[in-house]
């Protein structure tokens, strides 16, 4: 009996906390992955003398690619995961969306460059962290 109750305590005490920690890990909405994008997007392209951009749907959920936000100015295309690597394009991509503290970070970029931003939400909107750049990512 005792040897079977070793192991038993051993899942109580170090699996399953984790296991609890996992799924309980902060997710963020929907609506405020596309209220991040959006703003990341503005802010990105504001000066932008590009006409058309192409962003992949990789890390974008089918609710964010129905109604992605708009550029003034700009033409946003949205293609598969695949499409970049047979057509040549050098498609902008969205990383996972990331809690770090208070702040949810997300890497953004394209075949040239990438970088994570950094957002917070005070009084129920969200901001960019001065659109600090807070790592170089490749992709």
């Amino acid at each position: 009996m005792k040897r079977s109750v070793l192991p038993g305590i051993f899942v109580i005490l170090f699996c399953l906390p984790a296991a609890f920690a996992q799924n309980t890990a902060p997710q963020l909405s929907t609506a405020d992955q596309r209220r991040v994008i959006e703003i990341l997007l503005a802010n990105k392209f504001e000066r932008s003398t590009e006409k058309t951009i192409y962003i992949s749907t990789a890390n974008l959920p089918k609710e964010i690619q129905k109604t992605f936000p708009r550029l003034k100015n700009i033409k946003v295309r949205l293609v598969s995961a695949e499409t970049p690597n047979s057509s040549g394009l050098c498609v902008y991509e969205f990383g996972r969306f990331e809690f770090i503290d208070k702040f949810v970070s997300v890497a953004f970029g394209n075949c040239r460059e990438g970088l994570a931003y950094d957002f917070i939400k005070t009084n129920g909107e969200w901001k960019s962290v001065g659109l600090v750049m807070t790592r170089q990512i490749s992709y």
